[in-house]
């Protein structure tokens, strides 16, 4: 069976267990220095507003454009053979996908992310083993229909979010 359909141009977009839940549609950003979760994302995975940080530091687009936070707030991410609770910036978006890891949580799971063989190859906790982090190519997909859809109706929605 072949994993990876090609040709393709797609980013790298996987399933992770975050909060005890497992989220599709995660977009793996290596040029990114913070992770992003949308707001419909986190009340998808019912966390209470009192967990949430103020932030008074807005974020950057890569067009430049500022956007405000509505906080911060701090999760457990499974992946890699790893728990690591990370930081996420949980901001009023509407992008196609539900996460985005950035470069800092890469370089933690000691991750080597490739769009084109859709895979993030992660040496596990003690070295002694490679473990991938396969991309999802559907789900990719899935995501690019959706934003240009969204392009004609100014809103997009959000993919699923299951408890496991």
């Amino acid at each position: 069976m072949m994993r990876v359909q090609i040709p393709h141009e797609d980013p790298l977009v996987v399933s992770l267990t975050v909060a005890e839940c497992l989220v599709r549609s995660v977009l793996i950003d290596p040029g990114s220095s913070a992770n992003i979760m949308p707001r419909v994302t986190f009340n998808r995975l019912e966390i209470k507003l009192e967990e949430l940080k103020c932030t008074g530091n807005p974020l950057l687009g890569f067009d430049g454009k500022r956007v405000e936070p509505i906080g911060t707030v701090e999760l457990l991410v499974q992946a890699a053979e790893r728990e690591l609770v990370k930081s996420f910036v949980v901001v009023e978006i509407h992008p196609s996908y539900n996460l985005l890891m950035e470069r800092e949580w890469i370089h933690r799971v000691q991750g080597v992310p490739s769009t084109l063989h859709q895979v993030m190859r992660c040496l596990s906790p003690d070295g002694s083993e490679v473990i991938d982090i396969h991309g999802d190519q559907v789900a990719t997909k899935e995501c690019y229909s959706v934003t240009l859809k969204a392009a004609g109706k100014g809103k997009t929605l959000i993919r699923s979010v299951s408890t496991q």
